[in-house]
């Protein structure tokens, strides 16, 4: 089986099998990544689709200096963060017209349902400001290191880790009262 630079050199000769070859390899797991950006599977794939589509028509000109993985992560989460910046305000009105009352419920019982925590931190989660939202996914969903997420955004490690301190901070802020509510009852449970 050849390997990933071979399969590079195979490509820019115009051999379709080894861009099978690489995309198989490679979809699933950069289907992941983009998807935990863009939070739909549909624009995920989509995501993915264009990334390689793009390699495809640029293939005689790539100089791939990393992995192939790492080149077509980067290529991912750039894509993906394209496409975040071009349905921002779709996103915003659809989230502004949805019903959220689901979200406001302080009974005991809600409280203490585990999919009532994960939705409320899926909200939170997607409430954050995009580059916060990003960065935070990227450290957490996909365990990239702070230098990792330095070199795919382009932004200096400081930057990350004041975006995840903020990331941190606003999800604190957002399940504060679920988690207080939680704390509440683990304490009086105690007593009973």
């Amino acid at each position: 089986m050849p390997t990933e630079k071979e399969l590079i050199a195979l490509i820019k000769d115009d051999d379709q099998k080894a861009l099978k070859q690489l995309f198989d390899d490679w979809h699933y797991s950069l289907c992941l990544t983009a998807f935990k950006i863009v939070q739909d599977r549909d624009q995920a794939k989509d995501i993915v689709q264009e990334v390689f589509i793009k390699f495809w028509k640029k293939r005689r000109q790539l100089e791939i200096e990393s992995s192939f993985g790492a080149y077509m992560k980067r290529a991912t989460v750039n894509t993906a963060l394209n496409h975040i910046k071009r349905t921002a305000n779709f996103k915003k009105n659809e989230l502004e017209k949805s019903d959220l009352s689901f979200f406001s419920g302080n009974s005991t019982d809600q409280a203490l349902n585990h999919e009532e925590l994960v939705k409320k931190s899926e909200y939170a989660i997607m409430k954050l400001p995009a580059r916060t939202r990003i960065v935070f996914t990227l450290i957490r969903s996909e365990e990239m290191s702070y230098k990792e997420v330095s070199i795919t955004l382009g932004i200096s490690i400081k930057a990350v880790e004041k975006e995840m301190m903020k990331a941190l901070k606003l999800l604190r802020e957002a399940l504060k009262e679920f988690l207080y509510t939680s704390i509440l009852l683990l304490i009086s449970g105690a007593f009973l």
